[in-house]
């Protein structure tokens, strides 16, 4: 899978495909279960791509982080703008995501607590 993940790369920036700007992150968490997902964020929209998961989708979840008063050491909340999942392969496009939101992945579905 990384071959050919590595090779189509190499295709597409042969023939001249390149990447609109913005930040790219690579997560890649192992462990009891792992997972490798990549998004994009570029002119307010992000995309959200899953290239591995050993269940099979990549679980996501979209946050914003709310501190009142960081210099008095009290901890930022956690306020959940959006859950979904992305199967192996896959590719999600959001917008209008607030600048600076936060995002967790995992191989599992993780139950919510907030």
């Amino acid at each position: 899978m990384h071959y050919l993940t590595v090779l189509l790369g190499s295709l597409l920036a042969m023939l001249g495909y390149r990447e609109p700007q913005g930040q790219t992150s690579i997560i890649r968490v192992s462990g009891e279960a792992a997972v490798l997902s990549r998004t994009t964020v570029s002119a307010g929209k992000a995309r959200f791509q899953c290239l591995q998961s050993e269940s099979g989708s990549c679980f996501y979840r979209l946050y914003r982080e709310e501190c009142r008063d960081e210099a008095a050491g009290e901890l930022c909340r956690r306020l959940a703008l959006d859950d979904f999942s992305v199967g192996v392969g896959g590719m999600r496009e959001v917008q209008g995501l607030p600048a600076g939101f936060g995002q967790q992945v995992r191989a599992r579905n993780a139950q919510r607590r907030d």
